[in-house]
């Protein structure tokens, strides 16, 4: 794993989330979507539609009646809320999804946990919305509550579909910086297990009969050398001449 792709991934993935909602799903997208025209029926204007489906509003009079729906309050406090939480599940995905990014593969492997992040983070949009403006109403339009549930989620997991793979990209990008920026691994410790032994410089030993020494310390004297007795039988004393005292005489000094 390079070191710190995670935090990239999941800060880029949710930045471009965001800008992605808020650019797309704001109530002005909205109008141009939804308004009667004759092009209401093309291929772009559907486009618009799903793209414009996480959608928040901050003035419910600009809208005012070319729609049918009534936005209640409730429903603006759930088009909060759900973005709020669009963005936690992209965060949380983006984060989980890095952990587990590879040398060979970790690029493609983040384009997908992008793209899939927005996904999943636009079903949970439409199943928060849902839940908060609809859940007094057993039976609504459309079908039973549980059936409307999953259009909501459905709408929610299209819109991550058509531009999640922005979000992918830019996890991409993310990783592929992080090991521009990243420190640079050592060739002695490739599993990261930290930087190579450093024993400092060379410095003189304190008995210049035996050379520079490393820099350890001072030498101790359990380092000294130990003397290498030639091969053959241990040397005897010579002999002690006829009527040699058995004890040195007195002030001699070995």
């Amino acid at each position: 794993m390079r070191p710190g792709a995670t935090k990239r991934i999941t800060i880029g993935g949710t930045v471009v989330a965001f800008l992605l909602v808020a650019g797309l799903g704001n109530q002005w997208v909205f109008k141009e979507a939804w308004k009667a025209s004759r092009d209401h029926d093309k291929w772009y204007v559907t486009l618009l539609r799903i793209i414009g489906f996480p959608l928040w509003i901050v003035d419910r009079d600009d809208l005012g009646d070319e729609f049918r729906y009534t936005f209640t309050t409730r429903y603006v406090t759930a088009g909060f809320v759900g973005f709020a939480l669009l963005l936690l599940m992209v965060a949380a995905l983006l984060a989980l999804g890095a952990r587990g990014l590879g040398e060979r593969s970790g690029g493609f492997t983040a384009f997908v946990v992008g793209w899939f992040s927005l996904v999943i983070g636009g079903a949970v949009y439409g199943l928060t919305v849902f839940a908060i403006a609809y859940d007094d109403e057993p039976t609504i339009r459309g079908g039973p509550g549980f059936d409307r549930a999953m259009a909501h989620a459905q709408s929610g997991a299209y819109f991550g579909v058509l531009v999640g793979w922005l979000v992918g990209l830019a996890a991409v990008a993310a990783y592929r910086s992080a090991a521009t920026h990243g420190p640079p691994a050592s060739p002695l410790s490739p599993g990261g297990y930290g930087p190579p032994f450093d024993y400092g410089p060379p410095s003189a030993s304190a008995n210049p009969g035996y050379g520079a020494q490393s820099g350890y310390g001072a030498q101790s004297p359990y380092d000294a050398p130990t003397t290498i007795r030639p091969a053959g039988p241990p040397p005897t004393a010579p002999p002690r001449p006829t009527g040699a005292p058995d004890t040195p005489p007195g002030g001699y000094r070995p």
